[in-house]
């Protein structure tokens, strides 16, 4: 068995010296080799590591870290310095290109550091997963640690942060990131007990627990496209004398499109573990491999098969195991391959073995077979991390990782725009609100509303009024709206044309309270508006007299009227011309011409106010009877009024409950829920 490694081995010299070694097929578009704490370049297995601290794409955040440097005991130079932190600290990776990618860590606790980085815990994590948690060299039988995870980056950056804890340091000697072939690690496999096809590995980050070279030498970053090692398996056979090493010219093998040296090297291929001399009484045994595992996690076992044994087609068949399950049964690889020498590999799924620590591998011949013999020529098994995203214990990084000032700043930023805009918002609708309102009491501040109840029989509503220069004082009025409420009787809110109808007799019988005369004109404009022939030609005389007025004064013209009556003099001329304007507009032929009846009410009010700033300079007489010539007025009968005082500081008189009343009229038209 050694007189073949030998042979190999001079095989691999005799390619490499004839220029026929290994090609790189894949130039990664991550490849960051970063030697830790070094000042200089460093060249292990026939790469170049660089300083952390030079490389452009790399960016180093540490509160406190020292580096630490010794020439005489470290097992390899990637080893001989290393950055020691004294706090958390993360190394950033700008990623050029998204998907799987190596991440390999190297830990050596150098002597004369300073620190006793043998007792020192180490916990790794990524943005998404642990890597390491609290591991230290205390415990560990070996003398340096090297570890390859395959992390899927999903962003355009990679952070690796190292936690220091229990008040010690936490240390790392060199990092490397390098992109992965898409091909090399599908997200499908086959999954045991129950066999059912899994998908979605890509989700998962892997830890590279075993990768073997069955039947060959060790196989070495530098001769492998993705720098990946492969080690012998002697020392995971569960009886050596089981297996028996065959091996053939690397250059035989015969890559398929689906398989390439990036899945595999073809020293992978080229050797192979075969049944020996298990000193048995029969040949029907297994070749089994015995590997201790962490039975809290799965792994994804990658079996490699080549038929390098045969001479012809068809003729070796036989199965394979993990754990006490058959992953695949009368395997035969040149039917599935079409030819000796192809290589071909499968990935499945499985726990640890139910009766032990340990994963299981076993190859057997078929009994169906003509050959006895059975073979295999790599192993691969790697850790599946858990639902905590973990491939080392069950803490996640939110659980590990406390969260950084600035992930604070970001959230703070976050919350104060969002508190930001709200505030603005409220603002500005403050601000409007307060515009409306002063635009409001602007345009309405002469003369302050006074709603009347539309239903009711014992409502009372207040005002306080404005100053009289006849009595000199404020007075609070209430009006008792058991004679004064308007019911469905007197008012109907049914719209009629452009405008609304209103009963013209309430305007009748609110008028024994008012002395304005521009209220009189209110009366006869308002059944003007309702009593319009076109609208309606069967009448009432009284009506029908109204409108023909109302036709002959707007083809007289309606300011010429006002002016030639004997009116003038006492009312406003300004409260007159306001008030011809709106009656003119309202006897419009077109019905889109004509104002609304909230307008026509809001012009009647205005010009009710340049009324009442007008009867302040002088007395009108309250015995007056005013009313437009030609215009009869139907007497009206007895009217109830029942008008309390409330007094509000001094007692009003009965002019200031007149005057109150008149702007509650009119008033009550234009607030909408008086209507």
């Amino acid at each position: 068995m050694k007189g073949n490694w030998v042979a190999l081995v001079l095989a691999v010299v005799l390619f490499e010296c004839l220029g026929y070694g290994v090609q790189a097929l894949f130039t990664p578009p991550d490849n960051y080799l970063i030697a830790c704490g070094s000042s200089t370049n460093v060249t292990f297995q026939g790469r170049t590591f660089v300083p952390d601290t030079g490389h452009s794409s790399l960016s180093l955040k540490s509160g406190n870290s020292f580096v630490a440097s010794s020439n005489s005991s470290a097992p390899a130079p990637i080893y001989q310095s290393a950055r020691i932190f004294s706090g958390i600290a993360s190394y950033k990776f700008n990623i050029k290109q998204e998907g799987r990618h190596w991440v390999r860590l190297y830990f050596y606790p150098l002597a004369k550091s300073g620190q006793d980085l043998t007792s020192a815990p180490i916990t790794v994590v990524t943005d998404d997963f642990v890597l390491l948690n609290n591991f230290t060299f205390k415990n560990f039988n070996g003398s340096f640690l090297f570890k390859e995870y395959a992390i899927n980056v999903t962003s355009d950056t990679l952070t690796l942060t190292f936690i220091p804890s229990n008040n010690s340091v936490s240390f790392v000697n060199a990092i490397e990131v390098v992109s992965i072939p898409d091909a090399v690690l599908p997200d499908q496999a086959l999954a045991l007990n129950p066999s059912t096809p899994f998908s979605g590995l890509s989700e998962f980050a892997l830890e590279t627990v075993y990768r073997l070279n069955m039947g060959g030498p060790l196989i070495t970053a530098q001769n492998d496209t993705l720098g990946r090692t492969w080690e012998n398996d002697v020392k995971y056979l569960h009886v050596n004398s089981s297996a028996l090493n065959v091996s053939v010219s690397p250059a035989s093998i015969k890559y398929r499109p689906s398989i390439s040296s990036e899945t595999a090297p073809n020293w992978v291929y080229a050797s192979a573990e075969a049944m020996g001399d298990a000193n048995v009484p029969t040949m029907n045994f297994n070749i089994t491999w015995v590997f201790p595992v962490d039975t809290n996690f799965r792994y994804l076992v990658r079996a490699h098969f080549c038929d390098i044994l045969s001479q012809s087609l068809n003729t070796l068949v036989f199965n394979v195991y993990i754990n006490d399950d058959i992953a695949l049964a009368s395997l035969d690889l040149s039917s599935l391959t079409g030819d000796l020498n192809v290589p071909y590999y499968k990935d499945f799924i499985s726990n640890s073995s139910a009766e032990s620590d340990a994963l299981t591998v076993s190859v057997g011949p078929d009994s169906m077979a003509d050959l006895t013999n059975a073979t295999m020529n790599g192993l691969e098994i790697l850790k599946i991390s858990n639902d905590a995203g973990s491939l080392d214990g069950l803490s996640s990084v939110k659980n590990l990782l406390p969260q950084s000032s600035s992930k604070k700043n970001k959230i703070g930023i976050i919350i104060g725009c969002i508190v930001g805009a709200v505030a603005a918002v409220v603002l500005i609708g403050f601000c409007y609100c307060c515009l409306v309102a002063r635009k409001s009491k602007t345009t309405h501040q002469g003369h302050p509303w006074l709603p009347l109840p539309l239903y009711g029989n014992s409502q009372t509503m207040t005002k306080m009024s404005t100053t009289s220069q006849k009595s000199g004082t404020a007075s609070c009025i209430s009006l008792a709206s058991s004679n004064l409420a308007l019911d469905q009787t007197h008012v109907s809110t049914a719209v009629k044309g452009s405008f609304g109808y209103l009963d013209p007799e309430y305007f009748r019988r609110q008028q024994l309270t008012e002395k304005s005369d521009v209220y009189s004109f209110g009366v006869v404009l308002m059944e003007v508006l309702c009593t319009r022939p076109a609208l309606n030609p069967v009448l009432p005389r009284e009506q029908v007299n109204i409108a023909e007025w109302a036709m002959t004064w707007q083809k007289k013209g309606m300011l010429d009227q006002i002016m030639d009556s004997n009116l003038v003099g006492k009312v406003n001329p300004a409260s007159l011309k306001k008030y011809g304007e709106t009656a003119e507009k309202c006897l419009a032929e077109h019905g889109v011409d004509r104002p609304s009846m909230g307008d026509v009410l809001w012009n009647l009010e205005y010009a009710l106010q340049l009324e009442e700033t007008s009867s302040a300079l002088m007395e009108p007489d309250d015995n007056s009877t005013n009313h437009i010539p030609a215009i009869q007025l139907t007497p009206l009968g007895p009217f109830d009024n029942s008008v309390s005082m409330i007094d509000a500081g001094n007692s009003g008189t009965d002019d200031d409950a007149e005057d109150a009343a008149t702007s509650a009229v009119f008033s009550q038209l234009v607030n909408p829920r008086g209507r």
